[in-house]
């Protein structure tokens, strides 16, 4: 073989050697770009996931702290006490307090159901929904009795029939609505089998008359810790006092709200 073909055969190989390593560099390059730009779509889900949960943190926020005033109200005063002190308004307090739960459960739809909604397929706020988790799963426990004993699916249910989407000015978006006290109370007073969801709350009625609180106390702590997750600095829930209930319950200082307690003003 002469040098001239000798210099053939090795243009020959250099030149494929050299198409097959662009080929090689050109497909990594590719999955890189590829790559990239799946973590970047997977980023802006979480992203998206986590705005559209934050959305609804103030309402959920103050949904919860009304809901574990009445509780502590209910442990402090006792419920005898808090009818007597509402005996004026009728039922007011029963139809309350079932709403102050169903208000909470409807702001708990509402997050998820934004979630959903949302770009988002990734991770949640985790700290937020480890509090809502122990939240579920101390109101399911049914080892401490049957009062304000709500499944986890009975807690679903109910949120899905506080919750609704509402429609805004702009024609693609939409702002989540939950059921507010007025309606609440007459279809609670109405509707037997909207009312039937709320068994739990007359017969842990019937235990708090009797002196049982314990499931309430319980409720009252994993509420105070899902709002300190929600509202680290108390922009929501200025006002509250959100210490958990003690054993000696006299010796904690009652829940407030500026310009009166929660109840006061949802009364008002």
């Amino acid at each position: 073989m002469d040098s001239k073909t000798v210099v053939a055969v090795l243009a020959m190989v250099f030149s494929v050697f050299s198409v097959v390593l662009s080929g090689w560099f050109s497909i990594r390059a590719a999955r890189i770009r590829h790559e990239l730009e799946a973590e970047r779509e997977r980023q802006q889900q979480e992203q998206s996931a986590l705005k559209a949960a934050q959305g609804v943190y103030e309402p959920l926020a103050q949904a919860a702290a009304e809901l574990q005033s009445r509780i502590y109200n209910i442990v402090e005063t006792g419920w005898v006490g808090i009818v007597k002190r509402y005996e004026s308004h009728g039922d007011y307090t029963e139809t309350s307090t079932a709403f102050l739960f169903a208000h909470y459960f409807g702001w708990i739809e509402a997050r998820r159901q934004a979630v959903l909604s949302s770009s988002g397929k990734g991770e949640r706020d985790e700290a937020v929904q480890a509090c809502i988790d122990q939240v579920v799963k101390t109101l399911r426990r049914s080892e401490v009795g049957e009062g304000f004993l709500f499944f986890a699916a009975e807690q679903r249910a109910i949120g899905e029939l506080m919750f609704s989407w509402e429609a805004t000015r702009h024609a693609e978006s939409r702002e989540p609505r939950v059921l507010g006290y007025a309606a609440f109370a007459q279809r609670y007073r109405e509707d037997t089998n909207f009312r039937h969801w709320f068994e739990p709350i007359a017969t842990g009625i019937d235990r708090a008359a009797g002196g049982d609180n314990q499931r309430l106390i319980d409720i009252h702590r994993a509420l105070v810790d899902l709002i300190r997750a929600l509202d680290p600095k108390h922009n929501y829930t200025y006002g509250y006092e959100l210490s958990p209930i003690e054993i000696d319950i006299g010796e904690a200082p009652p829940a407030i709200v500026p310009h009166g307690t929660a109840e006061e003003m949802r009364k008002a």
